[in-house]
């Protein structure tokens, strides 16, 4: 047990001395804020962040992966979840694969003729899964997706982000994607990042975002009171 957590400030030392975190960015929006001055506000954060995650580097990324699964395993909620949505890492996103097994698992295709995505129940991740859009692995065509009746009570949403705030504020890629996937979802919605990701600062947010409620890093396990 020391050793591994000797490994883990190791390349947590490592990783502050490539990207240093410094504070984020300051918020000049108020609540009278335009949606396209948010969506400028959005943007940098975004860069900022997504360019804070990309420093870690692969040393590093392999401990903290390690660590945020171990993280998620001991939440109560994903003990007690039958069912998980999840996803593949895209770009520099944590790798959640080794806690696939033991579960049902839904992952993320896109649905050209909708242009959303949904979720498709896949029991073998090599074999069920070919390149999709943006070249991220998705369940194949011929497997039937998931009803979304089933997903809002049934499947606890484990999803990615490019940052999040302490008060469950989400930024996900821009694209709304997820925010749609977890409209109407009754289970807890858990995100799944990297400290350096966690805002301490309040992010801009709109009223069709939809917050967390569990926020898990390498570091710690955030839960969000009051989001529904």
């Amino acid at each position: 047990m020391k050793s591994v957590c000797r490994l883990f400030q190791m390349a947590e030392f490592f990783s502050l001395l490539r990207f240093p975190l410094d504070p984020p960015l300051k918020i000049t929006g108020g609540t009278g804020m335009t949606d396209g001055l948010m969506e400028m506000e959005k943007k940098a954060f975004r860069r900022e962040f997504a360019a804070r995650r990309k420093a870690i580097s692969p040393d590093a990324r392999q401990v903290f992966d390690a660590a945020i699964c171990e993280n998620i395993c001991a939440m109560e909620i994903f003990r007690n979840a039958e069912n998980i949505a999840a996803f593949i890492p895209f770009g520099a996103e944590p790798d959640l694969t080794r806690i696939f097994r033991g579960k049902r698992l839904f992952l993320p295709r896109f649905a050209a003729h909708s242009g959303v995505y949904e979720m498709v129940a896949v029991e073998d991740i090599k074999r069920d899964l070919l390149p999709g859009k943006y070249g991220i692995p998705e369940p194949s065509p011929s497997l039937p997706a998931a009803e979304p009746g089933f997903l809002a009570s049934q499947v606890l949403f484990l999803v990615p982000a490019v940052a999040c705030d302490r008060r469950g504020c989400r930024l996900g890629r821009g694209g709304g994607f997820y925010d749609r996937l977890l409209a109407g979802v009754k289970m807890p919605s858990v995100a799944v990042i990297y400290s350096c990701q966690l805002s301490e600062n309040a992010l801009p947010g709109a009223e069709h975002d939809k917050p967390v409620n569990w926020i898990v890093t390498e570091r710690e396990v955030v839960e969000i009171a009051g989001n529904e």
